[in-house]
């Protein structure tokens, strides 16, 4: 990890703590390994490796909302990708991440972003305005939460080493 000496000080603990859940996405890829990345529990599920892109590529859309680039997914969800495709790819959100909050200054931090945000379903609307502090800390929740789900896929395959 590096130091966030280019990012202001109310951000830089935010991306340290996305930093090291990141860091705990790796070590659940390595875990899983190549022949578990297309698993999933159920039919109706994402598999390992989806959820992971997904992690990936909404981190993405959260930085192009903080802004001021517009920064687009470049590659197609793959249900089972190989781990070191699928870990470059995290390793492009986390920079992205990065780049883009280190763009912002303490001038710009509570501008507002957006208005209005549905990030699980319409019946859950979270209204603004919703600034670059709310969207970085957003980037850290969604990592964790599916970090959760990536551990417990691991302990259904009986091999997460998490306690």
């Amino acid at each position: 990890m590096q130091t966030n000496t280019d990012m202001i000080p109310t951000l830089a603990p935010i991306f340290q703590c996305l930093e090291e859940t990141y860091e705990a996405v790796r070590i659940s890829i390595e875990q899983a390994g190549d022949s578990r990345l297309g698993w999933k529990p159920a039919p109706n599920t994402k598999t390992f490796a989806e959820i992971a892109e997904h992690i990936a590529s909404a981190n993405l859309t959260y930085a192009t909302v903080i802004g001021p680039g517009d920064v687009k997914r470049q590659w197609q969800i793959d249900p089972s990708p190989a781990k070191d495709w699928l870990l470059a790819r995290l390793d492009e959100s986390l920079a992205t991440a990065r780049q883009t909050l280190e763009g912002v200054t303490e001038e710009n931090l509570h501008d507002s972003r957006e208005n209005d945000w549905c990030p699980n379903c319409e019946e859950q609307l979270i209204q603004g305005p919703l600034d670059a502090l709310w969207f970085a800390q957003q980037m850290v929740r969604h990592t964790a939460y599916h970090l959760g789900q990536l551990n417990l896929y691991l302990r259904l395959l009986e091999i997460g080493t998490y306690d």
